[in-house]
């Protein structure tokens, strides 16, 4: 049986959108290594914003310690010029106690600051060592993103390429409604949207279809129709085998599938009585 125009136009689409996706799929997955990429960027200056902050606070207690050391210093020093002048043992033991308590205040003061100013140069040692790595992971960044802007821009060529051989194909054929649902089909099932039918089953789900179904087909197929699998969706055709092969290719398809059902007694019933329902083609399967 010659096959029809639309099938042939069909055929060939599904080749090439097939590519079409395949080459869409890739500018969806190229990008990841990117996009890691950039995630470690951000981590980089994440942590480089927090040495930054950490060091303005370490700078700013430095800066409060060493003037409350200045104060505890001067406050020292004029009870050490106060004892001088001193008349009484008691006036001597009063100011003794407060030089005593200065004392004890300028020390912690000063190990406090010289504490916080050994932090200031380790904070200030990590920022150099952060400001290196996010200056090399920015590099890398920009270095990826131009890689990957470049396979992207080929690709992306490749895919209006596949979009105007669709055009071409489809023109003066196919309408852009079937070509739409052509397409979504073929996307779907994994880039078989068109398959034959063998008898009466259909070679994309293993369905063994109504015969009327089956002639209808046929008929269509004729006068330049397409048909869809009323199971897996897909455009079906029908395709002629010898009828001893055809007659004995249906009945192995009939008893797969009741070799299955046996296995869950739950779905057995259903696809017993889908089969049932949709075949009505034991007396009338040699008429064809």
């Amino acid at each position: 049986m010659a096959e029809n125009d639309k099938l042939e136009c069909l055929r060939r689409l599904q080749d090439v959108l097939s590519r079409k996706f395949e080459l869409e799929s890739q500018v969806e997955t190229i990008p990841a290594d990117l996009r890691h990429e950039e995630h470690v960027l951000e981590h980089e200056r994440n942590k480089l914003e927090e040495l930054e902050e950490k060091f303005k606070n370490v700078t700013e207690e430095v800066k409060s310690l060493s003037i409350k050391y200045e104060d505890a210093f001067n406050t020292r020093t004029g009870y050490e010029k106060q004892m001088e002048f001193l008349n009484t043992q008691r006036e001597y033991e009063a100011m003794s106690k407060q030089l005593d308590e200065a004392k004890i205040q300028e020390s912690a003061l000063l190990r406090r600051r010289n504490s916080k100013t050994q932090e200031t140069e380790v904070v200030t040692k990590e920022l150099e060592e952060q400001r290196a790595k996010v200056a090399e992971q920015t590099a890398k960044v920009e270095e990826e993103r131009g890689r990957i802007e470049s396979i992207l821009a080929d690709i992306n060529r490749q895919i209006e390429e596949k979009n105007a051989e669709c055009e071409s194909i489809k023109s003066g054929n196919i309408s852009d409604d079937l070509f739409e649902k052509f397409s979504n089909i073929v996307r779907k099932k994994k880039g078989v949207g068109i398959v034959p039918v063998y008898g009466q089953v259909c070679m994309g789900c293993d369905r063994v279809l109504p015969m009327q179904f089956v002639i209808d087909l046929r008929l269509k197929m004729q006068q330049n129709e397409i048909e869809y699998c009323p199971y897996c969706s897909r455009i079906i055709y029908y395709e002629q085998l010898d009828p001893e092969m055809e007659k004995n290719y249906i009945f192995e398809q009939l008893e797969a599938a009741k070799s299955e059902g046996k296995g869950s007694a739950d779905s057995s019933k259903s696809d017993s009585d889908s089969y049932d329902e949709s075949m009505g083609m034991d007396e009338g399967f040699e008429d064809f």
